[in-house]
């Protein structure tokens, strides 16, 4: 199991790196900072909301760890892409945070099927 999951881990990072560079060049986006900044006091209080309802809902769904930690990446990819599109689309940064919530989405479904299967 850990072969398999370095393997995936080797895959994602060297697939995530090549189609962010190739969707940076297709439409023209600038390089970000790999330190995220929120857009504006709306986005930062809603991140830590679900961050902290993250937090405290690792209590009881230890169980079902992996389909909650699904959910709560879609939902946080899925906000920071709106709130890139809603308040700063000329920067097209929303764009990449659509392909990393679908390689996310690729890698889950990967993980799930090959290696905790």
């Amino acid at each position: 199991m850990i072969f398999k999951l370095i393997i995936l881990v080797l895959v994602v990072i060297l697939v995530g790196t090549a189609g962010e560079t190739y969707i940076r060049r297709r439409f023209n986006i600038e390089k970000r900072s790999r330190i995220y900044g929120w857009i504006n006091k709306v986005q930062a209080s809603i991140e830590i909301v679900l961050f902290l309802v993250f937090i405290v809902g690792l209590w009881f769904l230890i169980d079902h760890i992996f389909f909650y930690m699904i959910g709560f990446f879609t939902v946080l990819n899925s906000l920071r892409a709106f709130m890139h599109w809603k308040y700063e689309p000329e920067k097209k940064h929303h764009i990449l945070f659509v392909y990393e919530l679908v390689l996310l989405m690729a890698v889950w479904a990967v993980a799930y099927w090959w290696i905790f299967e």
